[in-house]
Formats: C-alpha cells, sequence, structure tokens
C-alpha cells in the first residue's frame, strides 16, 4: 500500500466488503507494506473468507488497473513479474478480541 492509490483501492474495496459481508470496522490502519484491522464478527462468513475476499479483490483491482495502462510490451513483463511476486503475505494473523481492555489495547497498538 505504497501508494495513494492502493491505499484508496483498499479502502473503497474494504467498504465493498464490510457491506457484503455485513461486519463493523472497529479500526484500521493502511501501512506501506501491510494493513491491520479490528473488525466485528460477520453476518455471513468467518474471519478467514472475509479477508480472503478482501485481499483477491484489492489485488485484482490494482493488478487490472495496473494491466489496463500497459502497452504491449510492457503487459508481457508485468505477466512474466506477477507469476513471481504475491500482492499479500499467504497468511494473516487473527486474534479473537474478548474485553474491552483487550480491544483498547488493540486500537492502540494501530495508531
Amino acid at each position: 500500500m505504497r501508494t495513494v492509490r492502493a491505499r484508496n483501492a483498499f479502502l473503497i474495496v474494504l467498504n465493498e466488503v464490510r457491506g457484503r459481508y455485513r461486519f463493523v470496522v472497529v479500526g484500521y490502519v493502511v501501512m506501506p507494506e501491510h494493513v491491520h484491522l479490528l473488525i466485528g464478527e460477520s453476518k455471513k462468513a468467518n474471519p478467514s473468507v472475509v479477508v480472503q475476499v478482501l485481499k483477491q479483490r484489492v489485488s485484482r483491482r490494482l493488478r487490472g488497473r495496473m494491466r489496463g495502462r500497459s502497452s504491449a510490451g510492457q503487459l508481457s513483463l508485468w505477466k512474466n513479474a506477477a507469476v513471481h511476486r504475491s500482492f499479500w503475505q499467504r497468511r494473516f494473523y487473527d486474534f479473537n478480541v474478548w474485553s474491552r481492555k483487550k480491544r483498547i489495547e488493540k486500537l492502540n497498538y494501530m495508531l
């Protein structure tokens, strides 16, 4: 999320996914290499599904725009690079927050 465009794409997709899976965003921070999210339980899916969909949609949105702006030669270079480089890490770290104290601790960590 090193660019304004990438951060904006993430926020747009986060809002779309939040609406579709019906969960509350308690807090978030977008960093250059990763994001921190504190979300409530989804009404429609478990956190793994929510994060998977979020990551896929952000990747597709950013890669689609990059491809659309490339010339034919640049596109072939992008396709080769995409095979060797992942946009996101394979796994996410999840932690169940059960108390107000822990929620405040996690939100303060994000600051």
